[in-house]
């Protein structure tokens, strides 16, 4: 298989991460609007590779999340972000904080990027992105997130599976 085929498979492959940051992104925008935006990333990351922009499957996958994250930022940015009642509170937290904080936030703890490559994604210095991530922590640290201990003295439901035959 040729690099350029290798790499837009690496773009594929990133779909389903792409469509969970895009849907965390744009809090109550809904999943078509979400859907409507990596759709529109990946044929940015694919124009790209086209082009021979990236040289390898991580610079590929950098550029679908950098193309979504711009887009996100047109689309989202101005629009105030609100989730559904029945979200928990940390949702209704993420859509209350400023689009580059909850971007920065999301690219590093919800997609596993390093301070660096997220900053590149979000188009900023590494100063400027860690100052956003830490802003969007400090916001997020003020809920009690804490699960709530049953009041009657009911044991609570463990936080494990376990096999039932």
């Amino acid at each position: 298989m040729s690099q350029k085929g290798d790499l837009f498979q690496k773009i594929e492959a990133a779909t389903p991460a792409l469509r969970r940051y895009a849907r965390a992104l744009c809090c109550g925008a809904g999943s078509a609007a979400a859907d409507e935006l990596v759709q529109a990333a990946i044929e940015q990351a694919a124009a790209k590779v086209r082009a021979r922009e990236p040289s390898d499957g991580a610079a590929a996958r950098h550029c679908a999340y950098r193309a979504l994250t711009a887009l996100a930022r047109e689309k989202c940015a101005g629009l105030a972000a609100t989730a559904s009642p029945r979200q928990p509170a940390v949702v209704h937290a993420l859509a209350d904080l400023p689009y580059e904080e909850r971007a920065s936030l999301l690219l590093v703890a919800l997609e596993g990027f390093s301070y660096e490559a997220a900053a590149r994604i979000a188009d900023t210095s590494r100063e400027a992105f860690v100052a956003r991530l830490m802003r969007a922590r400090a916001a997020l640290s003020l809920l009690d997130l804490r699960p709530s201990a049953p009041s009657d003295g009911a044991r609570r439901a463990g936080g494990h599976l376990r096999v039932v035959k």
